[in-house]
């Protein structure tokens, strides 16, 4: 038999996908106790790193495509590690120095993935966020985990991080109709929907807005050319759901929308967190505070242990070195987008371009360093293409 037969990430893709959801979750709520080891990480990054190890070698040679963007996200992974130099004492820097690892080790092996085969680690990623947004949904509706106040969510993690999922949920069930022309993957789009709206998540609801807009003009066509029956199906199940559960999400919207937001302006304590962020980075403007210091210089009381707000955060604790960093990743993604024709973005670079978008904007109103972890994975998604060889390692 001559020829060599193409590998193609597999289970590599679904195992990082695992760890890359677990987020901060510990064995705590468990019971276990112990410090280090009860990080469901740990076993989580150890089966990742032997499966990737495993898989990689089938990869063809020649990958280079992510050096720019990866590198810019390093670097500024770096000088946010360095900035650990000069915390007062007190600042959480173990913790947040243990984050930066795990986003960094995230990003490579998603850097990898995409330089051998991108478009097959989106498609398997899409597939993971819809089947994770089912289960997520599924749970919260049944009652389990659900936040103050009735807002949805669920697993362990908060409304802010439910809806995340939600709206990932939604950008998977579109990617899965367009890629596979079936109305039946639709159907998660007006229930993901209900969930992010019961979430209460306010600043998750504005980024969905503000990613649709941005969307608007490559997606409208595509759905022209797909004709009436999915923008039916959807609005049908969304008026069905919104029938079903009847007064209670319209008193849910009334209170948490309407009333606590508009009328009486409830911020939720953000406009108290970004003004002390600001207040920082006007204070100690080129390096800022160091990493894991602003709970310590804030003191703002139990339970507020960062800003919320990606950019705020990295001003107040890296100053403007920091915000350079920051912008040049943002820079080396829309460079490395753009250069590619319109007319010549596939589908995959297209999705993961405007759910890493998503997760940029909501950063902007909830979240930490490690929060921000899907953006990162994401925009190295959008703008990785594959090696042009497809030859194996021996």
């Amino acid at each position: 038999m001559t020829g060599e037969i193409r590998r193609r990430p597999g289970l590599v893709v679904i195992i990082a996908f695992v760890a890359t959801l677990a987020g901060h979750f510990t064995l705590a709520r468990v019971g276990f106790t112990v410090p280090v080891f009860n990080d469901v990480r740990l076993p989580l990054f150890a089966a990742l790193l032997a499966s990737f190890a495993l898989e990689i070698r089938w990869a063809p040679r020649g990958r280079q495509g992510a050096a720019p963007i990866l590198l810019a996200i390093y670097a500024f992974l770096g000088y946010q590690a360095v900035s650990s130099a000069w915390t007062p004492p007190g600042a959480l820097v173990s913790a947040a120095l243990t984050d930066l690892v795990a986003i960094a080790l995230l990003v490579f092996v998603y850097a990898q993935l995409a330089e051998w085969d991108r478009d097959r680690v989106v498609a398997l990623t899409m597939g993971c966020f819809q089947a994770a947004a089912w289960v997520y949904f599924l749970a919260a509706a049944a009652g389990l985990g659900r936040g103050p106040a009735g807002r949805w969510a669920a697993l362990g993690g908060g409304p802010n991080v439910f809806v995340r999922l939600m709206v990932l949920g939604i950008f998977s069930s579109i990617y899965l109709y367009a890629t596979r022309r079936r109305l039946g993957w639709l159907v998660g789009v007006p229930a993901f929907l209900f969930g992010a709206v019961a979430s209460g998540s306010r600043g998750g609801l504005v980024a969905l807005a503000l990613t649709v807009v941005l969307a608007a003009p490559a997606v409208l066509p595509g759905l022209r050319r797909g004709g009436a029956k999915p923008l039916l199906l959807v609005i049908a199940l969304l008026v069905g759901g919104v029938a079903i559960a009847g007064d209670s999400i319209l008193a849910f919207v009334q209170q948490r929308f309407i009333s606590t937001t508009f009328e009486q302006g409830y911020a939720s304590g953000r406009d108290v967190i970004f003004q002390m962020a600001l207040n920082l980075w006007l204070q100690h403007p080129l390096l800022g505070t160091g990493i894991g210091s602003f709970p310590v210089i804030a003191d703002l009381g139990f339970g507020v242990a960062y800003i919320h707000n990606l950019v705020l955060a990295v001003a107040a604790e890296g100053g403007i070195v920091g915000i350079v960093l920051l912008l040049n990743s943002f820079y080396q993604f829309r460079r490395q987008f753009t250069r590619v024709p319109r007319a010549e973005r596939s589908l995959e670079s297209r999705t993961a371009a405007y759910s890493g978008i998503f997760v940029a904007a909501a950063c902007m109103f909830s979240g930490d360093y490690y929060d921000a972890r899907l953006m990162w994975i994401l925009l190295i998604l959008a703008v990785v293409r594959p090696a042009e060889s497809a030859a194996p390692r021996p």
